[in-house]
């Protein structure tokens, strides 16, 4: 999480003071409340708000971190709570939900969705309940009430208003969910059941289970640091100066 706002402070940067100091003892902490070993060297961005950000190694470099006055005044820090808070983050991994002989007699499942908040080009995918209710600030999620047996056009026209309107609260939501997904007619025809046969095949070819996690890294308690290494220019530069 800490490397996605140190993409955002270093595109915001109006001033880059290279060089500023090293570390005292006790002086500086991590995003996790660790404290910063003495001596380590830290240069610090000033972003258009006039905000202090301080980050580790004589300039930056793609292992420099974010490090806050340990006295607590430190508004960065303030600031850092607030849009990140305390909490380990947690992933969430894609489930895709294969209903049963009961789901069809009742006639609707509960669909659950979800994709990373941070990323705007994340692709939308399929999650389980369970992962659905957990707090995970970092995802956006919605759940969807979604019909599968009935009559074929009135499934699809309810269907697809339901898709229309969660993808206003999670866009891109219709580009992975068709209305007709997992239907199953009252009176099934010999063309349904081709259709449903030919969705299943598909789905087994597409459906592999993978991870999806925002494009951010947390920095761990258990950390080590250096203070020294070739420098990097800018927030893709080259490594050595942080710890990790």
């Amino acid at each position: 999480m800490s490397k996605q706002l140190i993409n955002i402070i270093t595109q915001d940067t109006e001033t880059l003071i290279k060089s500023a100091g090293t570390t005292e003892h006790l002086e500086f902490v991590d995003g996790d409340d660790n404290p910063i070993p003495t001596g380590i060297p830290y240069h610090i961005h000033i972003t258009s708000d006039k905000s202090y950000w301080y980050m580790t190694s004589n300039e930056h470099e793609t292992n420099s971190i974010l490090i806050f006055k340990a006295d607590g005044n430190d508004p960065s820090f303030v600031r850092y709570r607030k849009l990140y808070g305390s909490e380990r983050q947690t992933y969430l991994y894609e489930s895709r939900y294969v209903p049963t002989e009961i789901d069809y007699r009742q006639g609707s499942i509960q669909l659950h969705f979800a994709k990373p908040a941070n990323d705007t080009s994340a692709k939308v995918f399929e999650i389980s309940q369970d992962d659905f209710n957990k707090t995970t600030p970092n995802y956006l999620k919605t759940q969807i009430n979604f019909i599968i047996k009935g009559e074929r056009n009135d499934v699809e026209t309810r269907n697809q208003r339901l898709i229309d309107s969660k993808d206003l609260q999670l866009p891109g939501l219709k580009e992975i969910l068709q209305p007709l997904r997992f239907f199953q007619p009252s009176k099934p025809t010999k063309e349904d059941v081709i259709e449903r046969l030919e969705g299943f095949v598909q789905e087994r070819v597409e459906g592999a289970t993978t991870p999806t996690a925002p494009a951010t890294t947390t920095t761990t308690s258990t950390t080590s640091y250096s203070g020294g290494g070739s420098s990097g220019g800018s927030s893709g530069g080259g490594g050595g100066g942080g710890y990790s």
